[in-house]
This record gives structure tokens, sequence and C-alpha cells, in this order.
């Protein structure tokens, strides 16, 4: 039995050992941070025993997050304590641990001292050598989260001595969350990201493991990972009867769709992200997947190439301690991994050499050779490799240097084209008196009765009307209706969004606006929130990175906005706090465009309604082009636009709209007004201080430009307005559970 009492376990000592190990990288609800409780740590550690020993602490709730499963879609819930209260959880979790080390079974595997995946896998692989040909794999429900708190408690009981340290344990185990500021009870489980948790699993399953071995049924368990061997199909189907009332006996419950049975050389089976067929081991599909796609991810990071390579060092390090000590040299996963590494390291090589950051092939080789590459490569084996991936990278560097001047003229060519067919595509009508109807094929516009222009419908996929004064007929909004054209009014005055469009009802999907629903007010809603915000904002720093280049003056702004991003993007829980950190880049991003502008035009901050100069007016109105053509694609991928996921509901306003334009605002209406004011070109305003037809006209003709040009995205050539098309796709998938939403990053 433990006899150490409670005084004995929190000594000043013990705690300042705690200190040393816990994760000091989150902060709980009471909002202490490392940095503050460091300024009085020995104070902070007294009255922390004082408080335990005189039965007065009681631990923070603690502040639920969800993370990604590493398996799948699905989200994880995670519980963030206090520092105080990890550090009390982990006083605890040492001095119980080195007494529960003694008593656990030696075919237990996970959170144990001096044990690991590695030495599982080993355990698991003899059982294989020694003819256990059929497996049970085991998976309990939600285990972490099932474990029932009355029997956990009285299993220690049986164990500590001293009952205080039971009570300090059961304040833990009952403790509740907090998730968006409402109060979660906990009747049962143990929170996943507790210091203490994984100490009080393994003390639960210990009643399985005591089972197994009493009953003599071979097993291998990590966690609430377990698998079962027999040496042929009569004996695994005793066990498994046995095991499943067992579980059932403990308050648990079996996953039926992951808990199968198997014969080691039909079908195999998987442990530990690693798959054993007959006496063959491979590293799971999907496991192997996600490392390279990592490999890939971290190789072609923005990271400087020293940074990359430390970044990448850690991952090969990982992988050298479990999966590459797991298979031979000569696996083909093996030789799949040193592809992904020739390959993205010559690619990021020519991207190198292409920017001029590296320009000699002595540099690269220097810096390659501190790779920590798997150790089957011999030295020579890694020299020849580091002169592959060289001649692999400046192969390509120079033939993108000798056929760049052919690109260039493609690309010019190709750009006045584009300009041309993104306003051909676009009738444009603001002049008082206008008349929109249909001859045969085409769309006829009249003045004063007489024909001033024509336009096949096929040619045409937007009608914009700037004016109070023009008429349709029902004919002509019955063919834009049949083919998918939109129409849209803007208020000639610079009011925006669009304050009426025409679609047709093909795009309306009941079963859509129900899920749009379904989503508000859970942590998918926030994911999806936090990434328009996060687009918005890398967009604009982007853009000032762009500028930076010309008028060198603006890099307090863009590392300001960097900090509020990566704070943004850590501590921000619901919409209204990511409104703010928002609200605060948008000054930041505000006032470093102004100093942009100051010896052009009068600019000192952003104004939205009511605008009565030039720059505010004139993204006033690229904004209600912008907004018209996304409320078009949100509606064609058959999104609710009133059922926003950042902005607040509001039955009278298309608030998804108002949600998606924010990661394109910069790049594609920012960036086109600001270039007009920095050229110098001639937009103005009326006597009563609104922008001059001719300027509207000229805005309207830049920002279609724009939409219609092509920018580099996910590798590939696209249409600025493709991409807006697909981006509300991806949103409509991402609501249905079928992918990720990732927001727009613009290259400048």
């Amino acid at each position: 039995m433990f006899s150490s009492k409670l005084e004995d376990i929190f000594s000043l000592k013990n705690l300042k050992k705690s200190y040393s190990l816990i994760s000091k990288n989150t902060i709980g609800l009471d909002e202490v941070s490392i940095s503050f409780f460091e300024k009085d740590l020995q104070e902070n550690l007294e009255d922390l025993i004082s408080d335990i020993q005189n039965h007065t602490f009681s631990p923070e709730p603690l502040k639920r997050i969800y993370i990604p499963k590493e398996t799948n879609a699905e989200l994880r819930p995670i519980g963030l304590g206090s520092l105080k209260d990890k550090l009390v959880q982990k006083t605890i979790a040492l001095s119980l641990g080195a007494y529960f080390e003694g008593i656990f079974s030696d075919k237990s595997y996970g959170y144990r001292t001096h044990k690991s995946t590695y030495d599982a896998i080993r355990r698991v692989k003899n059982y294989i050598k020694t003819s256990h040909i059929w497996v049970y794999s085991i998976d309990i429900d939600m285990f972490f989260d099932t474990i029932p708190h009355d029997r956990l408690l009285r299993l220690l009981d049986t164990h500590i001595q001293d009952k205080r340290i039971i009570e300090l344990i059961a304040l833990f185990v009952h403790n509740g969350s907090f998730e968006q500021y409402k109060y979660l009870q906990h009747a049962q489980g143990v929170h996943q990201g507790d210091p203490l948790s994984p100490l009080l699993a393994n003390i639960y399953l210990h009643q399985l493991d005591l089972f197994l071995e009493t009953s003599h049924i071979p097993f291998v368990r990590f966690a609430d990972d377990v698998v079962i061997f027999a040496k042929n199909r009569d004996t695994i189907d005793a066990y498994m009867s046995s095991i499943h009332t067992h579980i059932q006996s403990l308050q648990l419950l079996l996953n039926g769709a992951k808990s199968k049975k198997s014969h080691i050389i039909k079908e195999g089976f998987s442990f530990l992200g690693i798959t054993f067929k007959n006496q063959t081991l491979s590293i799971e599909k999907q496991k192997f997947a996600q490392i390279q796609q990592k490999l890939q991810y971290t190789i072609n990071s923005t990271y400087p190439f020293s940074d990359m390579i430390e970044a990448l060092n850690q991952q090969l390090g990982g992988l050298k301690q479990y999966y590459f000590k797991l298979l031979d040299e000569n696996h083909p996963q093996f030789m799949l991994i040193q592809d992904t590494l020739l390959l993205s390291l010559a690619n990021r090589v020519t991207k190198e050499r292409k920017r001029g950051s590296i320009t000699t092939k002595k540099a690269f080789m220097q810096l390659l050779d501190e790779i920590n590459y798997p150790q089957y490569m011999k030295k020579t084996h890694k020299q020849d490799f580091i002169k592959r991936i060289i001649a692999r990278g400046y192969e390509a560097y120079l033939s993108q240097k000798t056929y760049k001047k052919s690109y260039q003229k493609i690309e010019k060519k190709k750009k006045s084209y584009t300009k041309r067919y993104a306003t051909s595509s676009v009738l444009y009508v603001s002049e008082i008196g206008t008349f929109l109807g249909v001859a045969k094929n085409s769309i006829v516009l009249k003045q004063k009765g007489k024909t001033i222009l024509k336009m096949p419908n096929t040619q045409c996929e937007r009608i914009i009307i700037a004016s109070r004064s023009v008429s349709l007929s029902v004919a002509l909004v019955q063919v834009c209706a049949n083919l998918g054209i939109a129409i849209d009014f803007i208020d000639p005055h610079a009011k925006t969004p669009p304050y009426a469009s025409i679609y047709g009802h093909k795009n309306a999907y009941a079963k859509m606006t129900i899920k749009q629903l379904q989503i508000l007010n859970t942590p998918m809603q926030m994911k999806i929130a936090k990434a328009f915000i996060k687009g918005k904002v890398k967009n604009q720093i982007n853009y000032l990175k762009y500028l930076d280049k010309y008028h060198k003056q603006l890099q307090e702004p863009i590392k300001s906005m960097e900090h509020k991003l990566h704070h943004m993007l850590l501590h921000a829980n619901t919409p209204s706090e990511l409104m703010g950190y928002e609200g605060q880049c948008a000054s930041t991003y505000w006032y470093a465009l102004s100093t942009i502008l100051e010896d052009k035009v009068d600019f000192s901050h952003r104004v939205t309604q009511g605008a009565k100069d030039v720059v505010n007016a004139s993204l006033n109105y690229g904004y209600a082009i912008l907004y018209s053509r996304i409320q078009y694609h949100a509606v064609k991928a058959g999104l609710s636009v009133h059922i926003s996921f950042l902005h607040a509901l509001d039955d009278t306003k298309p608030t998804l709209v108002f949600d998606l334009i924010e990661e394109f605002r910069a790049f594609v209406v920012d960036r086109v007004v600001i270039s007009m004011f920095n050229q110098l070109e001639p937009i103005k305003l009326d006597k009563e201080g609104k922008l001059t037809p001719k300027s509207r006209q000229r805005i309207t003709q830049k920002v279609l430009e724009k939409l219609g040009s092509y920018t580099k995205h996910k590798r590939t050539s696209k249409k600025i307005d493709t991409i807006i098309s697909q981006q509300t796709f991806m949103l409509a998938r991402a609501i249905k559970g079928l992918t990720r939403y990732k927001p727009f990053i613009g290259k400048y």
C-alpha cells in the first residue's frame, strides 16, 4: 500500500521538480501565465502547499477546447487546466506513479516509465514468432470519457493509506469545464489533457490486465489499445467471450465497429500505427500518408533554410526513434520516404536559388549535410543523396531561367486578353434612362428607343446596374435566371453591399440551410470563423509586405499584425473575440496604408458608411462589386447567405457574404484601389462628396479586371473569380463534414 502522507508528497522540493516537468505553454481560465507565476515562484509554491494542507485548495474549472484526431476528421475534447492545477496533478502523478510501477503488468506499455511504443511492438512481434496467429484487437468506446468515478476512487482507496490524497484526486476527477461560457458538469471519465489522467487510466485498466493474466490470456496493452493473441480460432473465440463479459463488469463498452478478430496471414491487423501481416511490418497507410505530408509541409514551409532543417530534423528524429527502428532498410516505405525527401528538398533548393538567398552548391552541400537522415544511410550514401538533391534542384532552376523570357511573353499576352474578357463578359449599366431587354439570343441595351449595344447571351456572365433609372424586361430576367447570369444592383453612391440581386431558384437547398444552422454554437463554427479572419489578416499582412519592398517603412505594423494573428489563433474562443482581434489588426493595417498614401491623397482612417473622402468612397464601391460576385458564387454553391458563422445573424442582410468576403478584401479591392491612388489615377468626388460617374466606371473596370486575372493558387494558375467559386464550394463541403475549410491566401 502507498503509505506516504499528503505532507510527504507536497514538499517544496517535489513541487519544484514537478514545475520543471509540466507543460507551461497553455493558460487556464484564471489566465495566470508562466511569466506571472515565476515572478514570485517560491512564495506561490509555499502558498500552494499551505492551501493543500489546510484543505482550502480548489482547482479552477477547465477550459474545454477541441483538437483534430490524427487518424480522422473527428475532434477530440481537451481540458486546459490552470498552471497551479497542472503542478499539483504532476506532483501527485510522480509520487503515485513510482508506487504503481511496481504493481502494473509488464504487458502494459502506455504512459509507463522506461516503456515505449517500440517496446510494445517488439512484444507483439515475439507473440507472432511463437505461432500466435489469431489476434483480437480491442477498442474501448470513449474510454477516457467513460471511466466511472465511484469505482475509480474505490480502487484508489484500496491502495492509498492517506485518504486526504484521494480527496484531492477526487477534486480533479469531479472538476467541470467551461465551453464558450457554458459550464459542463463532469459526471464520468477523466479529463484528457490533465497530467494525472494517464496514470488514473492505467490504474483503472489494471483490473483488465489482472483478469487477462490470471486467465493466462496472452496480450499487449498500450493505454486503451489492447491486442489479444491465440494459436487457433477456437481459443481466440473463447477469449473474446470472456473478455466481453469482463469489460462489461468494469462498466465500460466495446466499440464493436473497431474491435475485430484477425488472422495474421490472411487479414493482418494494425496496432500503434503499425500494420502486421504474416512476418512483415509496415506503417499504416493513413499514418504513412500523414508522415509524407508533414515532411513535405515542413520542407516547403516559409521558414528560412536553416530553420527548416531544424524543424525537419525534429520530425526525422521522432521517426528514427520509432518507425525507422521497426522497418528494415530495404522496406518499400523507406524508399518512398527517401523519394519524398529527395523531391521536396530539390524543389526547396530550386526556390532558394531562384530567390537568391543561397547561391552556391557548396553552401547547399553544407546545409543539407546537417539533416538527420535515416540511420541506414551510410556516409557515402548520404553524400551521394545530397548531390542528387542539389543536381535535381539546379536542373529545375536552370530550365526555369532559360525559358523565363518565353514565359514572360506568353504571360503578357495572356494578361491583355484576360483584362479584355474580364470586362467584355460583364454589362455595367449606369446611364439614366437605359432599357435592358432581349432580342433573339442577345441581351440588348437601348437608350431613347435606340439600340446602343448587343451582347450574346453566352458571352454575358454578369449584369451590374449602378443607376436608379434603368428598366428591365421580364424576358431578360427569365433568360438570366435560366442561364445563371447574376443581375446585381449597386447604389451609385458607394453604399455596400449591393442592395439587391436577381438569381434563379436552381441553387437554393433546404438541406444546406439545416446543416448551416446545426453548426452554430459548435466547435465547427469557431473553426470556420477563425479561418475567415486568418485569411483576411494573412492577406493584409502579405499586401503590406508587398508594399514594403518599395516603401521600406512597414516592418513595425507587419510585426504587430503577425503577433496579434498568432495570439488570436491561440486564444480566441468565440466569434466576438475573433472580431476583437480583427479590429486591432484592421486598425494597424489601415494606419500602415495611410502612411503609404499620405503624400498623394488625404486618407487617415477607414470609414464604411457615409464616407466623404475619395479613398474610402472608392474602397466601398469596390467592395460592393466584390460583395455581389461572392454572393453569386455562394448561392451557386447552395449556401444559405443569411446564416453566417463569424458575423451576427441578421434576417435583412446576407451575413454569410460578409464572412466570405473577408479573405478577399485586401487581395482584390484594397490592392486595386491603393494602386490607383499610388499611380495618381483621376478618381474624384463631385460637389456632393460622391464618386463621379467616370470614377465609378473606372473602379468597376479595374475590379472586374482583377477578378478576371490569374494568380498562383495551390501550385496552379487560376482566375481569381474561379478561386472565389472554389472557396464557396469548399465551405459547402466543410459544412457537410466532407473536408476542412482552408482560407485563401493570395500570392502578391
